[in-house]
C-alpha cells in the first residue's frame, strides 16, 4: 500500500517538477547576470572544497610562516645580519621548498602523491613548530 501513495506522489509531483524546472531554466537562460552568479556560486564551491584539501591547509600554513618571517626581517632591517634575520631567511627559504614539493606532488601519480604528501606535511609541521617556538620564546625573553 506504501508504494501507491508514493506512486501517486511521484505522478502528482513529477509533471509540477518538470514544468518548475523548464520555468527555472527559461529565467536563467533570459537573465545573463544569472548566469554568472550561477557560474560563479559552483567555482566557489568547487573553491572551498580545494580549500579543505591537506595541500591547501599545508599552503595556507605556509603563507603564515612567510608572513612571520617577513615581519621579523622588517624589524630586524636596521641591524646587520642578525641571528633573527637570518633564522627568518631560512624560514622563507624551507617555506618555499615546501610549496615547490607540493607542485611537484600535483603531477605525479595518485599512489605517489599519498605516499609522498605525509613528509611534505612532516617538514611544514616541522617549520611551523619551529616559527612557533621562536615567537614564544621573544615573547617570554
Amino acid at each position: 500500500m506504501a508504494k501507491k501513495k508514493t506512486g501517486l506522489a511521484l505522478a502528482v509531483a513529477w509533471p509540477l517538477a518538470k514544468k518548475v524546472a523548464t520555468q527555472v531554466s527559461v529565467i536563467v537562460a533570459n537573465n545573463p547576470e544569472l548566469q554568472k552568479r550561477l557560474e560563479n556560486l559552483g567555482k566557489r564551491f568547487a573553491d572551498v572544497q580545494r580549500a579543505r584539501t591537506p595541500e591547501a591547509k599545508i599552503a595556507r600554513a605556509m603563507e603564515s610562516v612567510r608572513e612571520q618571517a617577513s615581519i621579523v626581517l622588517a624589524s630586524e632591517s636596521g641591524t646587520a645580519e642578525s641571528v633573527a634575520s637570518l633564522q627568518a631567511a631560512g624560514w622563507k627559504q624551507r617555506a618555499d621548498q615546501v610549496d615547490r614539493a607540493l607542485q611537484i606532488l600535483q603531477h605525479q601519480p595518485r599512489k605517489m602523491q599519498k605516499s609522498q604528501l605525509p613528509r611534505i606535511a612532516a617538514m611544514a609541521d616541522s617549520l611551523v613548530a619551529e616559527v612557533l617556538t621562536s615567537l614564544i620564546d621573544e615573547v617570554e625573553g
